[in-house]
């Protein structure tokens, strides 16, 4: 269940774990796109992702199965994600939310304006798709 960096093998399981959640699926495989995973013995239990421009991240992706929910996996994922990227010279963080702004919150992330982003992040495929109404950005220093 220890969360690892995701090969090309494992963007199947990603891409049909975030299309159960609801979330953008998008660019995911892309090179600048690189995900964490966690599996047990029957599949993916969950994945963190990040779009690197420049110094900056995009964290995208953040999915947990059903059956493996409430365990804390969410927040271990992200951590790891978070001690990677450190090591490749981002400097922060942004992740666009529509529901989970209250949970990445308390992952220590705050709400920054849209006119703060970098602009290269803005044209991310993510970002430059989304209604601008319906969705929360939040920024975190690492």
């Amino acid at each position: 269940m220890r969360p690892r960096l995701a090969t090309k093998a494992d963007l199947r399981d990603v891409e049909a774990l975030l299309q159960a959640c609801s979330l953008p699926v998008g660019g995911i495989y892309r090179e600048a796109v690189q995900f964490h995973v966690s599996r047990d013995k029957t599949g993916l239990l969950g994945c963190a992702g990040i779009e690197a421009f420049g110094d900056v991240g995009l964290l995208r992706g953040v999915a947990v199965a059903e059956r493996a929910r409430r365990a804390g996996l969410a927040a271990l994922l992200v951590c790891a994600l978070v001690a990677d990227v450190r090591l490749r010279g981002i400097e922060c963080l942004v992740v666009q939310t529509e529901t989970a702004a209250g949970y990445f919150t308390r992952l220590g992330f705050t709400p920054v304006e849209r006119a703060a982003i970098p602009h290269d992040l803005l044209l991310s495929l993510e970002l430059a798709n989304a209604s601008i109404s319906d969705t929360a950005l939040l920024k975190a220093k690492l």
